[in-house]
């Protein structure tokens, strides 16, 4: 992880490792009919065609997969992203922004200047196209400006794969990466926490704890949580932590915890704590195991 201070004085955390998902996208395909690709971050296995040899079922990746930026309205952040791949094949990329909303706690893709103030409107690429072969990697700018008033705090800037792949059957697929960039601009952060769920274990699965969070401010937040374990006696038995995740503005997601040892039957105590910015949260539920 670095820092950096990039013009415009936006300041921005870069992240080089991010949740690896799938960026291959696949759907029927008859004749005339394109395969849509989603925008994904970090890392894709791509799969060639079946006549391809076992040595280019390799990886496309993107760094970074993340821009946490911080700053104010009327500002500018540049950042360069460079594709890498290094599998046999060459794939062709366009550029493309797309805003990020939430609606009913769950996160939309948004084409750029369909939402009021959207970010991704402002989106300017040094490169439109990139072409990439085996091995190489390719380089492109964006720079975006943070509109006044603007309700976005998210967009996603993207390789949008511009080859059809040719999967099993009738199944085409394209490859696509894209780079989150998340914009904080002001100090008005806020989760909700729901109640516990606890899970206790059975001889076959381990005790887990979900509590849901909700993002009640207006910027985005990765809140920190565990869950530490406590006898009917008070004594702690045990602390684990709680999945990381991020929470854009009005996101809800489930954090869970797990933990693996057995434990003796009786009553426990479940306290849960979340810390985000300055702040911490906290909640006790208590279970009992039979």
């Amino acid at each position: 992880m670095s820092l950096l201070q990039l013009r415009g004085r936006w300041l921005c955390v870069l992240l080089t490792v991010s949740a690896l998902v799938s960026a291959v996208t696949a759907q029927s395909a008859g004749p005339g009919t394109a395969a849509a690709a989603a925008p994904v971050a970090g890392k894709a296995q791509v799969n060639p065609p079946a006549a391809a040899g076992p040595d280019q079922a390799k990886a496309l990746s993107l760094s970074p997969a993340v821009i946490m930026t911080r700053g104010l309205p009327g500002q500018s952040l540049t950042q360069t992203l460079t594709i890498s791949n290094q599998t046999g094949m060459t794939f062709g990329f366009e550029m493309i922004a797309q805003d990020i909303q939430v609606r009913n706690g769950h996160r939309e893709f948004v084409n750029a200047g369909e939402l009021p103030q959207s970010i991704a409107a402002t989106a300017i690429f040094s490169r439109p196209t990139v072409t990439v072969g085996p091995g190489q990697s390719a380089s492109v700018d964006v720079t975006v400006t943070l509109p006044p008033d603007t309700p976005v705090r998210a967009i996603v800037a993207i390789f949008h794969g511009t080859d059809r792949l040719q999967g099993q059957g009738a199944v085409a697929m394209t490859a696509s990466l894209g780079c989150l960039i998340t914009f904080t601009a002001s100090n008005n952060f806020a989760i909700s926490p729901s109640p516990a769920e606890i899970k206790p274990q059975t001889t076959t699965r381990p005790l887990t704890v979900s509590v849901p969070l909700v993002n009640t401010g207006t910027e985005p937040v990765i809140p920190e949580g565990v869950v530490a374990l406590l006898s009917d006696s008070g004594k702690l038995v045990g602390k684990v932590p709680f999945n990381a995740q991020r929470l854009l503005p009005g996101e809800r997601l489930e954090f869970t915890a797990t933990y693996d040892p057995l434990l003796p039957p009786g009553h426990y105590q479940a306290i849960s704590s979340f810390q985000f910015e300055d702040k911490t949260l906290s909640q006790t539920a208590e279970f009992t195991v039979e």
